[in-house]
């Protein structure tokens, strides 16, 4: 059982005895030698002391200030009342029952380790029997060897007391679990939903076991249906610990990484098919996760395709684009509306020929290469662009505008362009 609680190992169940017989059987023998141990008073106090150190000697859990429980030696003397009783009266024997259950139940919402409760439970059980066969001996009761007949009653007595701790505790243990599971969700939401109340960071941190301010990131993954799932438990990545959150048809990731690096949880994470994943930049501390949030939401929106991991300090640009999707859309109606009267092969030609451009560092010369043509033609379509847009990709605000429209029609398609993004994400007034 526990530390504390004897009550098996010192009565056979169903033997009521009367106290007196010449020759005691051992049945009588036990019942003397247990109403003797509970009339000792200063002895009794004196005894439990002794099963306690016992138990502290052979169960170094116990042994321990800091782990044990703060209230042993008061479960050692109820449980060696309780058994005792029960040895002299059987109908006592509920009385056992319910301690055991209870003492279960008190461990495990303790958080104590239900092998080292068990093995403190025979501890005490084995010395309750011991402090019997003295007590036989050292006042005169009778014949020690009498109550070889009646240990194999006791310690199957106190086999079964054990099983009822280790229910009790393992039952308790799921119902705790559940609660702790619910309240860490809860207190999750919260931290992501809220901002600037730190009496409440204090109070999650405490909950959750995390530093108050620590350095934290947010990932928050999509699935894509049909083919994306979203999964059951957190990803491990080794060094940093991760707390899952389900939010509607997305996952999000807390994670706390200590000293580690932001790359170490974009490389440890995986967007297999059907899978998209945003993070946000390192932020600090607890009160900080829900704006964290917010910008791994950003970084998850700037995702194109399945597969994609997407840190927001690396797509910042983009970032500010998809924060005000309305303001972006009139930003890529104005420069690249014009380019919609062409041809769509042309119109096609000249946005290929922009993009690759300013991927090469506005080179022509690279540009020509991966196009395979002449750099004169790549020079060409860029003056053509220029006269479509009457935008200058020499004065360096006009190419910051056509870039950031250029990266507003990737981002939202050319309903943006053409003006009628409002209405396609229905917000047309």
């Amino acid at each position: 059982m526990h530390n504390s609680s004897v009550p098996g190992s010192v009565r056979p169940r169903g033997h009521g005895v009367a106290v007196g017989a010449a020759d005691p059987t051992p049945l009588q023998l036990f019942d003397r030698a247990c109403r003797r141990l509970l009339g000792q008073g200063p002895k009794f106090t004196e005894f439990t002391d002794t099963v306690v150190a016992k138990i502290r000697a052979e169960v170094p859990y116990y042994a321990d200030p800091v782990l044990a429980p703060p209230d042993v030696r008061q479960t050692v003397s109820t449980g060696i009342r309780h058994g005792l009783e029960a040895g002299v009266d059987p109908s006592r024997i509920v009385d056992v029952e319910r301690y055991t259950r209870e003492l279960g139940i008190r461990r495990a919402e303790q958080g104590r380790p239900l092998d080292e409760v068990l093995h403190a439970f025979r501890v005490a059980g084995s010395e309750v029997w011991s402090g019997i066969i003295n007590v036989v001996e050292g006042d005169g009761l009778g014949d020690t060897r009498q109550l070889v007949r009646v240990a194999e009653l006791v310690w199957k007595s106190n086999d079964r007391d054990a099983v009822l701790v280790a229910d009790a505790y393992r039952q308790a243990v799921e119902g705790v679990a559940s609660r702790h599971g619910e309240r860490v969700r809860l207190v999750l939401a919260a931290l992501l939903e809220t901002r600037n109340e730190p009496g409440f960071a204090r109070s999650a941190a405490a909950i959750l076991d995390l530093p108050l301010d620590g350095r934290y990131a947010v990932a928050v993954v999509g699935a894509t249906p049909p083919y994306g799932r979203a999964p059951r438990t957190a990803p491990e990545v080794p060094g940093i610990r991760i707390l899952r959150h389900t939010c509607g048809p997305r996952d999000v990731l807390v994670a706390h990484l200590g000293d580690r690096p932001l790359d170490v949880l974009a490389s440890g994470l995986d967007a297999g098919p059907g899978f998209r994943i945003g993070i946000s930049p390192v932020v600090q501390g607890l009160g900080s996760l829900a704006r964290a949030h917010d910008m791994a939401g950003l970084a998850l929106r700037t995702c194109r395709a399945d597969g994609e991991i997407a840190r927001l300090d690396s797509r910042l640009p983009d970032g500010l684009l998809i924060s005000r999707p309305d303001l972006s859309a009139e930003l890529a109606h104005g420069v690249l509306r014009p380019l919609y009267d062409l041809e769509p092969a042309d119109r096609d030609t000249l946005f290929d020929t922009i993009g690759i451009w300013i991927e090469n560092g506005g080179s022509a010369v690279q540009a020509a290469r991966r196009m395979f043509c002449h750099r004169n033609t790549v020079l060409n379509r860029l003056r053509r662009l220029e006269q479509i847009t009457g935008l200058a990709l020499t004065r360096p605000r006009d190419l910051v505008q056509l870039t950031l429209a250029l990266d507003a029609h990737r981002l939202l398609g050319p309903a943006a362009a053409l003006g009628t993004a409002h209405e396609a994400d229905g917000t047309a007034e």
